[in-house]
């Protein structure tokens, strides 16, 4: 008996779903207004092999609890390093300026506690028991508030929110799937109270604009939603409406740049809580 009870305490950390392997602090400029942090873990059964996490300063002092954004990146951050997908989309944005002096920025760099899961390969919709884990450790660590949890992703990571959000909509505020499809989404149903914010280029030779016409289609179909539909960020009603669906003219991919640089996304996000 004793050897068996020796056993079974030996082989309980490998059955811990998540395991900690690294955690590294990448450089930032001293006036940077956030710490960058690279968690290098294991999930068993999961595509997700880490995590990169950004925390505003102001988000480590007092009794503060800060908004969390979820971001979940393009195919050319999957493989590789763990922190390599901090090149792209929201989180070159954050972490190539210092600047806090506009709206703007302020929003970007010193409002939200932003994680960024890596995958190395698959896709994120398919891993939700590791994002469940990822958000939870979070929560514990961070002054996090967990009634103001977001979710955002491009291209697979669009992908990745619409499946998501469908599999978790427990978890999130509000989800703003970019050039991605409703592919992965489990039951439309469950995000009919979900606040979303669909943005696809229309000409994209990437990723079809009917895949997230179809998506959002399918989500009226199944409720009584009717999404604002806009060509343009700029121009939709974000502090009224609760669903948008914008199609930008545009022959590009990059259905990001102007969601993440247009200051009333991140004023539509903080409108809704759990």
């Amino acid at each position: 008996m004793r050897s068996l009870i020796l056993f079974l305490l030996l082989l309980l950390p490998f059955l811990n779903f998540g395991q900690e392997i690294d955690v590294s602090r990448p450089n930032l400029a001293s006036d940077h207004p956030g710490a960058i942090y690279t968690i290098t873990k294991e999930y068993r059964n999961s595509d997700i092999d880490g995590y990169n996490l950004y925390v505003p300063k102001s988000c480590s002092k007092g009794s503060k609890k800060c908004p969390v954004l979820v971001f979940l990146q393009g195919g050319k951050g999957v493989g590789g390093a763990v922190e390599k997908l901090m090149k792209w989309g929201l989180p070159n944005k954050i972490l190539t300026s210092t600047s806090v002096d506009t709206e703007l920025d302020k929003y970007m760099r010193d409002t939200f506690i932003v994680v960024m899961p890596h995958i190395d390969g698959g896709q994120f919709f398919e891993n939700e028991p590791a994002m469940r884990l990822i958000l939870e450790e979070v929560i514990k660590n961070e002054k996090a508030d967990p009634k103001r949890i977001y979710l955002t992703g491009l291209s697979r990571g669009g992908y990745g929110t619409w499946g998501l959000a469908s599999r978790m909509s427990d978890v999130f505020a509000a989800a703003a799937p970019i050039c991605g499809s409703g592919f992965g989404v489990t039951e439309y149903k469950n995000m009919v109270d979900l606040p979303l914010w669909v943005s696809h280029n229309t000409g994209d030779g990437v990723v079809n604009h009917r895949g997230s016409a179809r998506a959002v289609e399918k989500l009226e179909t199944v409720s009584n939603i009717t999404f604002e539909r806009t060509s343009s960020i700029s121009s939709a009603n974000y502090a009224k409406s609760k669903h948008i669906f914008t199609s930008t003219p545009s022959e590009s991919h990059d259905a990001w740049t102007e969601m993440y640089g247009e200051v009333n996304f991140y004023k539509w996000l903080l409108r809704f809580s759990k």
